[in-house]
């Protein structure tokens, strides 16, 4: 296996998957190498297929790694398969987490509960089988039941910083900003200084009416800002802005928003409710059917359009003249 320095590590091309993969003391360490650094998903299957068939099919490790590259290939049923055989030889951690994940790309959620729970009567109150259970349940629209297990989390893994920033949004949209805002000073406190978590003070301080707080953080927020994220930065800025009264600053946010992310529905409807008020009708009706076309599902577009057309046909028939 060793190369020169500026060799492969390994030749795949040229590999006796046969002899290595049947060999015990390099089997494991030549499958993650592929898997994991070279991203050969079909070398990788064929490693695990040969190691598992020189171990009597009774490894539980290579079961998991031939579910692995199934997952990676779509072929959940096969993987399915793989993981149930491997908790009949021992009940795993990662077993129950991929099955549950399984379960849950192919659309039946109830299931990957029944996993998880199963999972965590043999590990209880372990954080990954806990933080799966807490995403699917949100997934279900079981909002108390998800905040419920993070909030079990937290009772012994107080650094976990998914839980912390899911109870932090809960109490916010509870219209409870300040028990939010402790949990968001808490994960800065921790060293994550993302864009995301500088906004999200920001936003807990403006409903907090702390403006001068607000408005540093806003900045802190541009200053990390990172292109992925740039359009949602700018279009809650625009509210923040929006909010303090200066809507010519706030429509230039929501227009940077768009520049930064053509496709961001929430921008457009909202530049054109300012539009709208300017009198630039056409303009707003521009955006919003614009915005349809990107964002169907969001119910702001549909009810300012046809607010938009019933106050164009109701000028117009009063401009007409009739009764």
């Amino acid at each position: 296996m060793a190369t020169g320095a500026d060799g492969q590590f390994v030749n795949l091309a040229r590999l006796n998957i046969d002899k290595y993969a049947s060999d015990v003391q390099v089997n494991r360490q030549l499958f993650e190498y592929v898997f994991f650094h070279e991203g050969d998903i079909k070398t990788a299957h064929q490693i695990a297929s040969v190691a598992t068939k020189s171990a009597n099919f009774e490894d539980w490790y290579w079961k998991n790694q031939l579910a692995k590259c199934y997952i990676r290939m779509g072929l959940y049923q096969d993987a399915e398969k793989q993981l149930i055989s491997s908790l009949k030889n021992r009940k795993l951690i990662e077993t129950y987490a991929f099955l549950a994940k399984i379960y849950c790309r192919m659309d039946q959620p109830i299931k990957a509960i029944n996993y998880y729970q199963e999972g965590l009567q043999c590990y209880e109150n372990d954080p990954t089988l806990l933080t799966g259970l807490a995403r699917t349940r949100e997934l279900l629209g079981e909002l108390d039941e998800s905040i419920a297990i993070y909030k079990r989390i937290l009772t012994f893994q107080g650094n976990n910083i998914e839980a912390i920033a899911c109870v932090a949004t809960t109490f916010y949209y509870e219209d409870k900003p300040e028990i939010a805002l402790r949990y968001y000073r808490r994960i800065m406190q921790m060293g994550v200084m993302s864009c995301e978590v500088m906004m999200n003070i920001a936003l807990c301080c403006f409903a907090c009416q702390q403006f001068d707080f607000a408005l540093s953080s806003v900045m802190r927020a541009h200053s990390v800002m990172t292109d992925d994220c740039a359009a949602d930065i700018w279009y809650d800025t625009g509210h923040i802005m929006l909010g303090m009264g200066d809507v010519k600053q706030a429509s230039r946010c929501f227009t940077l928003a768009i520049a930064a992310d053509p496709d961001h529905g929430e921008a457009m409807v909202n530049l054109a409710i300012l539009k709208h008020r300017e009198g630039r009708i056409d303009q707003a009706k521009s955006l919003l059917t614009n915005a349809l076309s990107k964002a169907p599902h969001l119910f702001e577009v549909h009810f300012n359009l046809a607010l938009l057309y019933f106050q164009v046909c109701f000028r117009t028939y009063a401009g007409s003249g009739r009764d």
